[in-house]
């Protein structure tokens, strides 16, 4: 029995939608017709048996299907998809939803796509994720970057301000868009509603990336999410916090400021005509348990990431930081409370090696770490024993690696800015390559997007210049283990524009 617990002001009408699952019955019918099948995918609903078997059992090649007559098609749909996609917006208080079986990665390509084209201006912080770089790659546009707030006693790159937003509008009044991170991957949200009206003044779309804000829709006590705020678009992964399965994610629009063919034309273009029958599924079952179910579970997660925040902070080594922290030091307008960051204080190994340690010995993941801090993510999944789990293996570690003599401020490897942009990220993406050695990249115009992962934001970007600051950086992490994301094995070697053919770049000037 689902138990109505978030927007009471829904009328019985609308409780009534909600309940519905459109494609997941269609799903279900499907499977129970035990059709005879002479179209893709090739195992014909598990035909053969693989050593995948041994994972899940036999289930999983049964209920693999791909777009069977009754099951309508993502690309145009019809029937039972498009009425789950509209479900879904009404959940999300959005007038239009799409499905997306690759990630918020090709959410954001699309919002990009439909918003700007090539020479076009789109305002973004620097930190935006390596899909947001890509869309760049894709549409041709022209990136107006704004700097970010930055930590500096854990390092993370938070949000520009208002003030910062409100700077590049107006230098930038040409501009198509603007691309927002709500919230960061650490949890950090600015002020939505007053830069989206800002925005809108100027006739500006915008665009958010909402890929960890899911759990926003569905919780009265976390941030305001995009639509309620009035973007033009927004891209949720429902499957980082609302339960859907891996890959799953929705792309939300609001009012006409884009054009829905403009949408439809870049989603044609990302999506693939084979999507998964079992990811689309989980969209729908994931909506309707947002719906009766998200708010009391969000709040549990809510309330464990508090106490762990309490547990956490009485063991020497480990400061856990939550929305007090990121709105008193790092100018975050508000903070997601699921989230914990948890700063390195006086250990003798970095947040890289934790995050092995964690796994190795004690097999904890975690979603990430860094030189000083690692981030711990609560969700409608979490539970009290996850809570003793990290406590008491944070206690152990704490008990071998803890240091009172060890400062770390000679070794803190700040972030004092992003290299400039010389020319455009797709001309740059196209431009005659170049191999270099790292060291004598200095000065060199960039080919390719190097960064660490987790989070996936770039060190360097197509068409920005090597600078000291930057090698010195990659060096760094190459030093300390981390992965280190880039188009050549050996992070030694890097792509660099060749600049012999000085006419393949006559008129590519991205400060222009």
């Amino acid at each position: 029995m689902y138990i109505i617990n978030i927007d009471k002001s829904m009328t019985i009408k609308e409780k009534n939608e909600q309940r519905e699952t459109p494609y997941l019955d269609a799903y279900s019918k499907y499977l129970k017709e035990q059709t005879t099948v002479f179209d893709v995918p090739g195992h014909h609903q598990g035909k053969i048996r693989t050593d995948f078997d041994h994972i899940f059992g036999h289930i999983v090649y049964k209920n693999d299907v791909n777009c069977p007559r009754g099951m309508d098609n993502l690309l145009h749909p019809t029937g039972a998809i498009k009425e789950a996609q509209e479900i879904f917006a009404k959940a999300c208080h959005a007038d239009f939803c799409k499905f997306l079986v690759n990630g918020s990665t090709s959410g954001n390509l699309i919002m990009i796509m439909s918003a700007v084209k090539a020479n076009e201006k789109i305002i973004m912080p620097r930190n935006v994720h390596k899909s947001a770089i890509n869309a760049l790659i894709l549409s041709g546009a022209k990136p107006v970057f704004i700097m970010p707030e930055v930590d500096k006693a854990t390092e993370i790159v938070n949000q520009p301000t208002y003030k910062e937003w409100k700077k590049a509008i107006d230098e930038n009044p040409d501009a198509k868009a603007i691309f927002i991170i709500n919230p960061t991957y650490f949890g950090a949200t600015c002020d939505l509603k007053k830069v989206v009206r800002y925005a809108h003044l100027h006739n500006i779309s915008v665009l958010v990336d909402e890929a960890h804000g899911t759990h926003f829709y569905f919780s009265n006590k976390l941030p305001i999410t995009a639509m309620d705020a009035g973007a033009d678009m927004a891209t949720l992964s429902i499957h980082k916090t609302g339960g859907s399965l891996t890959q799953s994610s929705v792309l939300l629009l609001k009012g006409e400021r884009i054009s829905m063919y403009e949408v439809n034309k870049s989603f044609n273009l990302i999506t693939t005509t084979s999507p998964s029958s079992i990811l689309l599924a989980s969209l729908d079952a994931a909506r309707k348990f947002l719906v009766f179910k998200g708010s009391r579970y969000i709040y549990n997660a809510i309330k464990l990431a508090r106490q762990a925040k309490e547990r956490i902070n009485k063991i020497p080594g480990f400061i856990a930081h939550s929305k007090d922290y990121f709105v008193s030091n790092c100018d975050a307008y508000s903070y997601d409370e699921t989230k914990l960051c948890v700063e390195i204080d006086k250990l003798s190994i970095s947040g890289f090696e934790l995050y092995k340690l964690l796994k190795d010995k004690y097999k904890v993941q975690i979603e990430l770490a860094e030189t000083y801090v690692f981030l711990l993510l609560f969700t409608i999944g979490s539970e009290q024993k996850d809570v003793d789990r990290i406590v008491e293996t944070l206690k152990e570690i704490s008990d071998m690696y803890y240091d009172p003599s060890i400062t770390y401020l000679e070794n803190k490897h700040f972030i004092d800015g992003f290299p400039t942009m010389k020319i455009r990220p797709r001309v740059a993406f196209h431009a005659p390559l170049k191999v270099s050695s790292l060291d004598d990249a200095l000065n060199k115009i960039s080919k390719e997007m190097i960064m660490i992962y987790p989070p996936g934001i770039p060190i360097i970007v197509p068409g920005e210049v090597f600078t000291k600051q930057v090698i010195d950086e990659i060096k760094h992490y190459s030093n300390i283990k981390a992965t280190i994301l880039s188009d050549w094995n050996n992070i030694n070697e890097v792509s660099v524009v060749d600049e012999e053919n000085r006419d393949y770049f006559k008129g590519e000037n991205a400060q222009d």
